[in-house]
């Protein structure tokens, strides 16, 4: 086991809640229940602990790239619905404010002669960046969270609002670019995402 897989099985829920069980022994040892095997009783507590506590699974379903720009929005909307009760309540505001600057756009997108190329921004947030950064923030432990320090001693909750925060500023102008047909500008928005999301993983230094 790694360094990284061991912080992230300490702070597991399956692993604090075999701990507080695991405990019943040497309280009911200092309170005169027990007096032989409290360590052998210790360990069963522990290992029942374990047991009864299923393994965390989170299951986001990535949304298909050839979707429609409708069909991925209300994907993305429909997934904030399920999982906004985990997300920081920071981090569910610029969820919104991305989901209603895209909403925005939709009938522009379909009015407007744009390539394929200059939407690239759009289509990525909604297919990619979002779906697999909540993704990666969610599959760690609740606690892990917002107390283990990752990259330069940011917590994985202030890396997703910071990330947030930069997709949701990039989406606005994503917005204001495609008003004005601005080709290059979109372009440059969306190259500027694409290097910024490349690696979605809160594990990884960068």
């Amino acid at each position: 086991m790694n360094v990284m897989a061991f912080w992230l099985y300490l702070y597991s829920t399956r692993n604090i809640v075999a701990c507080l069980l695991a405990l019943l022994a040497p309280l009911l040892l200092f309170m005169g229940v027990i007096h032989d095997y409290w360590l052998a009783i210790t360990v069963g507590l522990y290992a029942l602990g374990y047991a009864i506590v299923p393994a965390t699974a989170v299951n986001i379903d990535i949304p298909h790239e050839t979707l429609s720009f409708e069909a991925l929005l209300k994907t993305v909307e429909q997934l904030l619905q399920q999982k906004n009760s985990h997300l920081p309540p920071e981090a569910v505001q610029h969820l919104q404010r991305i989901c209603q600057s895209i909403q925005e756009v939709l009938p522009r997108l379909h009015e407007q002669s744009i390539v394929d190329d200059n939407v690239f921004t759009i289509r990525q947030t909604l297919s990619q960046y979002l779906p697999e950064t909540l993704h990666s923030y969610l599959a760690l432990p609740a606690a892990f969270r917002v107390s283990h320090a990752l990259q330069n001693g940011k917590t994985a909750k202030v890396l997703l609002v910071e990330q947030l925060s930069l997709l949701d500023e990039q989406i606005q102008q994503v917005v204001v670019n495609i008003a004005k047909g601005d080709a290059q500008a979109l372009l440059a928005n969306g190259q500027f995402l694409e290097q910024k999301f490349k690696e979605r993983s809160f594990l990884v230094v960068r």
